[in-house]
């Protein structure tokens, strides 16, 4: 039996690479796309259309609104966000970290957060879910095995590099090709990118300890991929943490522990995520975490938790580099 899958956002890179994987994916189909040409029907029609789960990728301030109408109209329906709408528990974080007010503040806190392995038994049947962001993921997929056998202190550097398809789709000069060839940058220094909270939070409510995460994004002249460099403080060897992230996605699908610094080729068009771990300077460990952003970042993770959620084997329709696509 086929499964109707409502996607809303699909001229975005997200919801284009969600249309991808759902055209290939071996129980799932795309019931109706919801875009800005093309044939696609506008969103607001979309919010009438019945299907038997929804994939938003609507942006941040607007998605959680339609989060909200679609729960209401079908309740049996499964509901996977990829906006930040839902990530954050509580109104107040909401707005500190995005500088207005949720669009459902009702449904915080009511969403499991994503990170589907770590979150799997609270996804599997839910209605609704948090798909976490791309940089949260490459971040906390490597710490939370770390803070929660307390093998590190809570003060984490991050310098993560991304393609430009993590800024989205809208129309910035600083995102023109003849802008991004032959360059690289940083951005949202310090504490303004709003991944810091997400993952503070998360981490948080996995482990009950609160990082304090330094943060500096870089934009790569690439269209996609994810590599994390984590500098965490411990008194422990490199072996050490490389052990327990390694015993923690012990048989994980998705999350391969590897002796060398992965590329972003690795990663690239698959949900696989790539970690490895190294020595560094005296009290220092180095953590390196590669993802797809629009993979393992965001449309592959979601369709992986779609399939939880729905009750179907959550592999189904996804690729791995390291397995195939189940």
């Amino acid at each position: 039996m086929q499964v109707d899958v409502g996607v809303f956002g699909a001229t975005g890179y997200a919801g284009r690479e969600a249309v991808r994987l759902l055209s290939v994916h071996p129980r799932c189909r795309v019931a109706f796309a919801t875009g800005r040409a093309d044939g696609h029907v506008s969103h607001e029609e979309g919010l009438s259309r019945r299907a038997d789960a929804y994939l938003l990728a609507l942006p941040h301030g607007v998605s959680g609104s339609y989060a909200e109408t679609l729960r209401a109209s079908f309740p049996a329906a499964a509901v996977v966000d990829l906006s930040a709408d839902l990530r954050l528990p509580t109104a107040a974080e909401y707005a500190a970290w995005y500088q207005h007010q949720p669009p459902a503040p009702a449904l915080l806190g009511r969403a499991p957060y994503g990170l589907t392995e770590w979150s799997r038994d609270a996804v599997r049947g839910a209605r609704l879910v948090a798909n976490p962001g791309c940089y949260a993921t490459a971040m906390a997929l490597p710490l939370l095995p770390l803070f929660a056998a307390g093998l590190v202190e809570d003060d984490v550097v991050v310098d993560a590099k991304s393609g430009a398809t993590g800024a989205g789709k809208g129309p910035r000069e600083d995102l023109l090709f003849c802008e991004l060839a032959d360059d690289f940058s940083a951005y949202a220094p310090g504490r303004s990118h709003r991944h810091i909270g997400e993952v503070e939070a998360a981490l948080f409510a996995a482990t009950g300890r609160r990082p304090s995460l330094t943060f500096c994004p870089h934009l790569l002249p690439v269209k996609r991929g994810i590599l994390a460099t984590l500098y965490v403080r411990t008194p422990h060897p490199a072996a050490a943490l490389r052990e327990a992230i390694a015993a923690r996605y012990a048989g994980e699908r998705f999350v391969h522990v590897v002796d060398a610094p992965p590329r972003l080729s690795d990663v690239a068009h698959t949900n696989d995520s790539r970690i490895s771990v190294h020595d560094g300077g005296p009290g220092r460990v180095v953590v390196f975490s590669a993802i797809d952003n629009l993979g393992k970042g965001a449309a592959g993770q979601a369709i992986q938790n779609l399939n939880l959620a729905l009750g179907l084997e959550e592999g189904l329709g996804l690729p791995s580099l390291s397995g195939g696509r189940a």
